[in-house]
């Protein structure tokens, strides 16, 4: 009887334990939408390159999204990663806002982040969040349209033949956590990411960046 009764009790311990563990694991669903850009560079020096082209790029609105996986450390304190789709990229018009002859770049990326998120100061249902991370982009897809008279077709070729295919990028974020149920929370906030990487070796170096709002559901297990 003693055997079977210390059986039951080990038994409801680890079921106990695991209730316990899994409670603190949370997924779910991003989304958002982003302001692409890039920063530009010459390792040699020619200011008047790096003029030029900032004078013909343009930032684009493009739409993100992805899985995410949460452990929290504390109340206030959790770490993530997940799987994120990322479609980056800038627009030249050719002739400067006419907008009938544009070449829009698109650099599309699956991208792996690590990173950490902070809640606190809350107020009803919501709590300021804050959160900062490092992700690595892998890149699966870079495509440039070419846009001609404001003709509906499209020419589709490859952007840029010696693409870095890893890239590293930094982000931070900004924003609020709302609490839906005991389980399920709703994070809106604006992210800012940078990539460290140049989008491809050579002496004009584009290290492309985006700002947006970001939208996330997560709930525990």
């Amino acid at each position: 009887m003693k055997t079977t009764l210390y059986i039951l009790l080990f038994v409801l311990s680890c079921d106990a334990i695991a209730q316990d563990t899994l409670s603190k694991w949370s997924w779910g669903v991003v989304g958002g939408v982003e302001r692409m850009g890039r920063s530009l560079t010459d390792t040699g020096d020619n200011q008047d390159a790096v003029d030029q082209w900032n004078s013909l790029e343009e930032n684009v609105w493009r739409l993100t999204g992805g899985v995410r996986v949460q452990r929290a450390l504390s109340n206030h304190l959790s770490v993530y990663t997940g799987l994120n789709y990322a479609d980056r990229g800038f627009r030249i018009d050719t002739l400067q806002d006419a907008g009938i002859n544009t070449l829009d770049f698109h650099f599309r990326y699956v991208e792996l982040p690590v990173g950490v998120f902070f809640s606190g100061l809350t107020f009803g249902k919501n709590s300021l969040l804050a959160g900062a991370a490092m992700n690595v982009g892998f890149a699966i897809n870079d495509r440039l349209y070419y846009n001609k008279n404001g003709q509906t077709a499209q020419f589709e070729m490859e952007a840029v033949s010696n693409l870095n295919p890893v890239v590293l990028n930094v982000s931070a974020a900004l924003g609020v956590r709302r609490t839906i149920t005991n389980t399920a929370n709703l994070d809106i906030y604006f992210n800012g990411n940078q990539s460290l990487s140049p989008l491809a070796p050579g002496t004009l170096e584009r290290r492309l960046n985006s700002v947006g709002l970001v939208l996330a559901v997560t709930s525990s297990f």
